[in-house]
């Protein structure tokens, strides 16, 4: 496994068919693990950077809270 620290705090680890992103101050086991192939930006919100995916059947995801409730958000409305 190769694991880089970004800019921004957050530690970015490679792995065959994976990629996953450790928030700094958190253990590995709150890793989010993204599979090769699935389309990602970072998004930077007000206070954090957010995660925005896009899966094989194009299907959008943010890991922010706003998103959590209402299945949408400003930051995937800034990807389109």
């Amino acid at each position: 496994m190769i694991s880089t620290t970004l800019s921004d705090g957050r530690v970015k680890h490679e792995t065959p068919g994976w990629v996953g992103y450790q928030n700094p101050g958190e253990p590995m086991t709150k890793t989010k693990w993204l599979k090769d192939g699935v389309k990602y930006w970072e998004v930077k919100g007000t206070k954090n950077v957010y995660l925005v995916t896009r899966n094989a059947s194009g299907k959008m995801n943010c890991e922010c809270k706003g998103f959590m409730f209402r299945k949408k958000c400003k930051h995937i409305s800034e990807i389109l």
